[in-house]
């Protein structure tokens, strides 16, 4: 059941809107880190063949967690695309700079990918439960597999990783940065696990 009260409460506290002239609706994007410089021909060509998202957090607009098992939706902040699309491009641009998959392609490339990655998103909200410490929460299960003849084979990582940061302010585009902040740390420690994984098969 949707409590309004509960909905008014979430959007105001975050700058969001209530009703009104003057008010919009606020569109975000993850940040993308910068392309890397052109380097020897990469090892391995590495496809990202899809982003899923919990239906609890697949909405455009942003989730707010209020209370123990309650959440609400922003109706006046959200995402500029759906955000398994937002999260698929953030990641292939995060993987790219990193250097650690070599050169990571989309769906339905022409190169012939020697491994493949498919991520879920299990958690994707404002966590606001905590007046004075609202967090930016995230959790990504990623799977990454070696692939011979368009054929799946031995999985190389398959690992989970979550994490919080604290928001600036109770607003949606500080949601947005934490947020960011998220992605970032759980890329760089995706990064490290796949390089401890492949040294110890090599």
């Amino acid at each position: 059941m949707n409590h309004p009260a509960l909905i008014l409460l979430a959007t105001a506290l975050l700058g969001g809107c209530t009703s009104g002239p003057g008010w919009k609706r606020q569109l975000f994007a993850f940040s993308l880190p910068a392309a890397p410089p052109a380097t020897n021909e990469p090892a391995e060509t590495l496809a990202l063949n899809r982003v899923t998202i919990s239906p609890l957090f697949s909405s455009r607009s942003f989730t707010y967690r209020t209370a123990e098992d309650a959440y609400e939706r922003d109706p006046y902040a959200g995402f500029l695309i759906r955000p398994e699309q937002a999260l698929a491009e953030a990641i292939r641009a995060s993987m790219r700079a990193s250097g650690v998959f070599g050169r990571v392609v989309p769906p339905g490339s022409d190169l012939a990918p020697s491994l493949a990655a498919e991520v879920s998103v299990t958690q994707l909200y404002g966590d606001l439960r905590i007046r004075t410490q609202p967090v930016g929460t995230m959790e990504i299960h990623f799977i990454c597999y070696k692939v011979n003849g368009g054929v799946p084979g031995r999985i190389v990582l398959d690992k989970v990783c979550a994490h919080e940061t604290r928001m600036a302010a109770r607003t949606p585009d500080a949601l947005m940065a934490a947020w960011d902040s998220d992605l970032r740390e759980i890329m760089e420690e995706i990064n490290s696990a796949y390089i401890n994984a492949s040294s110890t098969t090599h």
